[in-house]
């Protein structure tokens, strides 16, 4: 979708939170017991593909030293840097790809590669506190996951260590990670970033070096880490940069456009500062696809395999908790973690099980929404995913309760109209049973990205504007992808019901500090992305007091 212009908006008077991450590029699993169907949280001895610790059914597998072979490289294979994800008190995965020739499908050979992994409570290295190797893969494009353990002696929640990787004689650059604290642990204060939509055509990455200089406990991406649409000259749509590429439709094209994306040093940095718990959205496979339905209704009878290998692509390329993809089904990614007692985080996927959009996704209209927008079994998560979602929100004994979700979740409809059918809006249903199910004297915030602009709002149940404080969304803008609004229309945005403010020029990311009293939200933005230096200054903050679920602007 082109951006909206301003004229367009001021004839509609409407268009707010219209275009879904998009510009232009281009069955559910069965119900059961949330705390068995968390890969971040499961026994690692259990057999469900949602639940499995990927050192049982990944290639990398711990192995004993006398079983490692010999291997030579051509050159450097750390080129796409390292990274750690969805950390929990008893384990958090190590990530690495060997790619000596990133960018045109790796550069390694056909042999399976013995990568040792260290950690160390210092940068220096000079005591090893674990260690282990494991087998980086052919079949998985040489990538690594290595699921740990705390190191012994540090118990539960051990806290932060610097790691690193070996290979071949060659040695990756240091990251650091961190264990979360046990749910049974005092937390104090927690310290987080909330990201999405990093088009790199669109832009360099100077709010990922913010990110990193800012050193989160964590971050959690919302989607849209890769964009799969075909290249664009350097100078075309204000682009920086290209993909130089086609437009990814096969594995082979997906990684080297992960590859290409991981080669930016300061993406590198962002992932090697603290660990990273990710869900993707549409562009990792195709702008607006829902389920098994593509973009393009031509391209329907290829779809399944194309996403499929998008799939195995994003996983390679990802610090997850999760197994490899199946060769046939679903492929299970929502999950929770869980930070002490002050956080329990749900990861939600809302594509790989979302009916198809309603009305034929028209796109910017001020019609009145069709009777099918309204039909009780559309469905953006799938019955067994709102069910688990339903069931972590309801058991849950944390201060905090936290959706991690791509699209806008609050009601922006306007007179009847649904502006973006992709977003929550064209599944009403199902947002109603979630809003209705939230207990109001928990604490419940949605985190938000897909749309290019910032965004606070309440949640209600009842009437807009009126009815019952149940939730507050904070709506992250894009790390680099180009803005679809006219920031001449702000004030119209504003005066939207239940919206607090928005920012609709810049890219940024939202860095969050929670403790028991209260969720302060800064939300740091950044002068430009068009030129590789620039300042960063903060747009404003908010705060959320504990037990009112209702947000306000603390300064600006």
């Amino acid at each position: 979708m082109q951006p909206i212009s301003r004229r367009l908006f001021l004839l509609s008077s409407v268009a707010v939170v219209v275009a879904a991450c998009s510009d232009g590029d281009g069955a559910a699993p069965s119900p059961t017991d949330p705390a068995t169907t968390d890969p971040a949280t499961t026994d690692p001895a259990t057999t469900d593909p949602a639940t499995t610790d990927p050192a049982t059914t990944d290639p990398a597998t711990t192995l004993p030293p006398t079983t490692l072979p010999p291997t030579n490289l051509p050159a450097d294979p750390f080129t796409l840097g390292v990274a750690s994800g969805d950390p929990t008190s008893a384990s958090v995965v190590l990530w690495t790809r060997l790619a000596p020739d990133p960018l045109n499908g790796g550069g390694m050979p056909a042999d399976d590669v013995a990568v040792t992994w260290e950690l160390s409570a210092t940068d220096t290295f000079a005591s090893i506190d674990a260690t282990g190797t494991v087998m980086a893969t052919a079949a998985h494009a040489h990538s690594v996951h290595a699921l740990i353990a705390p190191p012994a002696g540090t118990g539960p929640g051990g806290g932060r260590f610097f790691y690193r990787f070996q290979a071949a004689g060659y040695t990756s650059p240091v990251g650091v990670t961190a264990f979360a604290p046990a749910a049974g642990e005092g937390t104090g204060t927690v310290r987080f970033a909330s990201a999405s939509c990093q088009h790199y055509e669109s832009g360099f990455y100077v709010a990922h070096r913010d990110l990193a200089a800012q050193q989160p406990d964590f971050v959690v991406f919302l989607g849209d880490y890769i964009y799969e649409g075909a290249g664009n000259a350097i100078g075309s749509n204000d682009n920086v940069r290209t993909h130089e590429t086609d437009e990814c439709t096969t594995l082979a094209g997906y990684r080297d456009r992960y590859a290409l994306y991981k080669s930016d040093p300061d993406l590198q940095a962002a992932h090697a500062a603290a660990p990273w718990l990710v869900i993707w959205d549409d562009h990792e496979v195709e702008n607006n696809y829902a389920g098994l339905v593509p973009q393009n209704a031509a391209d329907a009878a290829g779809f399944e395999q194309r996403r499929r290998q998008a799939y195995q692509a994003w996983w390679e390329h990802q610090p997850v908790a999760l197994p490899a993809p199946p060769e046939q089904g679903d492929y299970p990614i929502y999950r929770s973690m869980q930070w002490g007692g002050l956080i329990t985080l749900a990861l939600v996927d809302g594509r790989q099980y979302r009916t198809d959009q309603a009305c034929g996704d028209p796109g910017l209209s001020l019609d009145p929404a069709c009777p099918e927008t309204f039909d009780e079994t559309r469905t953006m998560l799938g019955d067994a995913q709102e069910q688990w979602l339903l069931d972590v929100l309801a058991t849950s004994t944390s201060t905090w309760n936290v959706i991690g979700n791509q699209t806008v979740f609050g009601d922006v409809t306007l007179g009847g109209a649904v502006l973006n059918y992709d977003q929550w809006d064209g599944y009403p249903a199902e947002r109603n049973r979630i809003v209705e199910s939230l207990d109001p004297s928990t604490n419940t915030v949605v985190l938000t990205g897909d749309i290019h602009f910032a965004g606070v709002g309440n949640i209600r149940t009842g009437g807009r504007g009126v009815g019952a404080p149940a939730a507050v969304e904070f709506v992250a803008t894009s790390i680099s992808s180009g803005g679809l609004i006219d920031p001449a229309v702000t004030d119209l945005v504003k005066s939207i019901p239940d919206i607090v403010d928005v920012e609709l020029l810049h890219r940024g990311y939202i860095l969050h500090e929670v403790d028991a009293t209260g969720w302060t939200a800064q939300y740091r933005m950044m002068d430009t992305v068009k030129a590789e230096e620039s300042a960063s200054f903060v747009h404003a903050t908010y705060r959320v007091e504990a037990g009112t679920n209702t947000v306000a602007i603390a300064s600006i």
